[in-house]
């Protein structure tokens, strides 16, 4: 749970923050991925972490208000940032992504990523 905050948190610290002035090989080569990785981890560590979110309806709903939430910030707050929809259903889509394959590594009690595996402890909602 602790995990799932500090990415959530991060995620929307960089995206309220103003985006450093990067070169257009760091920014889009290193910048824009580590947001989009940060909107999949919120996704993919849901399920993990949230014992009530185990099922895909409320994946999507988690992922549409999450999504919601980092854009209206950014309107809010301002910084060079404001609010689009088109960001927005970036946003929805990626979280939602990652939900699912989260899900999945809930479902199959063990995330796996190349060589490594970890096998999840069974839950008392199960």
């Amino acid at each position: 749970m602790a995990i799932w905050v500090g990415v959530a948190a991060v995620t929307i610290v960089f995206e309220v923050l103003p985006a450093p002035v990067l070169g257009p090989v760091l920014h889009y080569g290193v910048y824009t991925p580590l947001k989009v990785s940060l909107f999949l981890l919120v996704g993919y560590l849901a399920p993990l972490a949230l014992a009530r979110l185990s099922a895909l309806n409320r994946g999507l709903v988690f992922a549409a208000v999450s999504a919601g939430v980092v854009e209206a910030l950014q309107g809010l707050i301002g910084n060079g940032h404001s609010f689009h929809f088109y960001e927005l259903g970036i946003k929805w889509a990626v979280i939602a992504f990652g939900f699912m394959l989260g899900l999945d590594a809930r479902c199959e009690k063990a995330v796996d990523l190349g060589k490594l595996h970890i096998t999840l402890i069974h839950d008392v909602t199960d």
